[in-house]
């Protein structure tokens, strides 16, 4: 596209035309030439002009009539018009000159500093209307699209709005079971088998909001764009007793069937995020039993190297086309009745096909069909490893028989002396327990900087060091203490269960990390790392001794 600007002159004498084109001629500008108003009208019709200098006295059609048959025309009746006449009339020539279009005069003989100077005038004019225009138009575009963005927001607005009660409702469920039955478990008139139901109850539903806060925590960083996964290798079989375990308890829970095939040969070792694959297979599951009242929930398994695959085949409520469409949104479910019936967030499938994606692979909706069923398909990548032995259903499952477990009543901490530093006091009171329980020693700090003058005080195997605490921070007690050369192995006690936070707790000076709610365990088995072993001299005197 040329970004001259394109001028019109329009005269039945050639040298007229030939001395006019010389004065306007110029790098910025194309000049098209008109010996008559019939050829003028044809260069019309095919041009933008930003300007048209036409003759008055032309033979077959005047430079008035030109005029006329210009403003007639839509392509045309905003160029403007600069009429050229020899001839010096009365005010009546001007008039309708005027009344014809014109815009402006010259007369001839052309003065070349007032043709040049009026021409370069309609030139910024021009220039002038087409910068307006392109803002008109970026103004329109814009509001367009803010209207859009309004829309967008207003449903998203609304959708969050949902969520937000329905997370309340999820939330608030849980913590009232848990309230009330410890409320009843203070009675000291019940029973102690009541006791142990209503301590079931507790841990159950405690579990269930952990695992809420767990998924909407999960659904902040898949927006955030900061969701990562870990290629580990582990065992196929494993995973699948444990799920099959699991889905066959729900099931049965509910008075359904749940099915379990291994469809083709599969490797009994394989390599991707354990963690983030049961997540997803126990949202699938999970959700394919909640909504099934009768029948069956079947899982199959494939395996195509490098993909692994599963099916989940239900003969539940299924859902219509339009509910399909919306099922991966965020804060969605097929409707709001479906929330008020069975719970939920609506994040579960959206987190689920999210890191699906993450670990190479995806997850679809296949097929659903309302009062019938549905079948969804969940892909993952791994690579057949090389250690790795391909095994049919029964040698597969052969690979995943629980292993018995030397339970052992003996206490794992004896001799450890620990440092808590903790802010809250039920906390403080909760591990101290934990640990007592296991023969430690625990002395207790209530921030950061009494940690730092406990630590240097006396001598700890240990520190166990909370992250969030007034006065001074676990980062800023533990960067304090490693400044001031302490050795002793402090380890992290945070509710921020990220892997960032836990990159950023070795950067300050951390030896170990362990997570909030702390799993008794998990705390022990963390902390027997520490446990002084005694020297062969150590060892050489108590046998002296006994």
């Amino acid at each position: 596209m040329s970004n001259k600007f394109e001028i019109l002159i329009v005269d039945d004498m050639k040298d007229n035309l030939l001395a006019l084109n010389a004065l306007l001629e110029r790098e910025d500008v194309k000049i098209s030439q008109a010996l008559s108003g019939n050829v003028a009208l044809e260069l019309l019709m095919k041009h933008d002009f930003c300007l048209a200098l036409i003759d008055v006295n032309m033979p077959h059609m005047s430079g008035f009539e030109l005029a006329e048959f210009m403003r007639g025309s839509k392509k045309t009746k905003n160029v403007p018009i600069i009429f050229v006449t020899a001839t010096a009339k009365d005010q009546s020539f001007s008039f309708k000159g005027y009344e014809s279009g014109a815009v402006d005069f010259l007369l001839k003989p052309l003065d070349p500093h007032a043709v040049k100077s009026k021409v370069n005038v309609f030139i910024e004019l021009f220039q002038q209307k087409n910068e307006l225009c392109r803002q008109l138009t970026t103004i329109t575009e814009l509001m367009a699209d803010l209207n859009a963005s309004k829309d967008e927001a207003e449903k998203a607005n609304t959708s969050k709005t949902q969520f937000l009660a329905n997370m309340s409702h999820e939330i608030r469920t849980p913590i009232g079971a848990i309230l009330g039955f410890i409320d009843l478990l203070k009675n000291p008139a019940i029973l102690q088998k009541d006791k142990d139901s209503y301590m079931v109850v507790v841990e159950k539903n405690s579990q269930q909001l952990l695992s809420l806060i767990d998924d909407i925590l999960d659904l902040s960083k898949v927006e955030a764009g900061k969701m990562t996964v870990e290629n580990i290798e582990f065992s196929l079989a494993e995973m699948l007793s444990d799920i099959q375990a699991s889905m066959n308890l729900k099931a049965e829970s509910k008075g359904i069937q749940f099915i379990f095939f291994i469809e083709t040969t599969a490797p009994h070792l394989i390599c991707t995020d354990p963690v983030r694959l049961r997540q997803v297979l126990g949202n699938v599951l999970g959700n394919a039993i909640k909504f099934t009242e009768r029948g069956s929930v079947e899982l199959r398994v494939f395996y195509s190297d490098p993909m692994l695959k599963f099916v989940v085949t239900d003969t539940g409520l299924g859902i219509t086309k339009e509910q399909g469409d919306c099922l991966f949104e965020p804060f969605s479910q097929a409707d709001s009745s479906t929330t008020r019936k069975y719970g939920g967030t609506g994040l579960g499938l959206i987190l689920s096909r999210r890191l699906c994606q993450a670990m190479g692979g995806r997850l679809d909706l296949v097929n659903s069909r309302a009062n019938v069923g549905s079948t969804f398909s969940i892909e993952v990548n791994s690579p057949l490893l090389q250690n790795a032995i391909m095994c049919d259903e029964k040698e597969l499952m052969g690979f995943g028989e629980p292993q018995p477990v030397a339970r052992n009543n003996k206490k794992m901490l004896i001799g450890l002396k620990v440092l808590l530093v903790e802010d809250s006091q039920d906390n403080q009171m909760l591990i101290t327990t934990y640990l007592g329980m296991e023969g430690a020693v625990v002395k207790v700090a209530s921030d950061g900087s009494e940690g730092i003058n406990c630590a240097l005080a006396e001598e700890f195997d240990v520190v166990l060091m909370d992250i969030q605490m007034p006065v001074l921070d676990g980062h800023e007690a533990t960067k304090k203490l490693r400044s001031l050369n302490y050795e002793k192995p402090i380890i992290a006690l945070t509710a921020h269960a990220m892997k960032e936070e836990k990159a950023k707790c070795i950067a300050s000076g951390f030896t170990d990390f362990l997570a909030k709610p702390l799993q008794r365990d998990l705390l022990t088995a963390v902390l027997t790392r520490y446990i002084k072993k005694p020297t062969s001299k150590q060892s050489s005197n108590a046998k002296k001794g006994s």
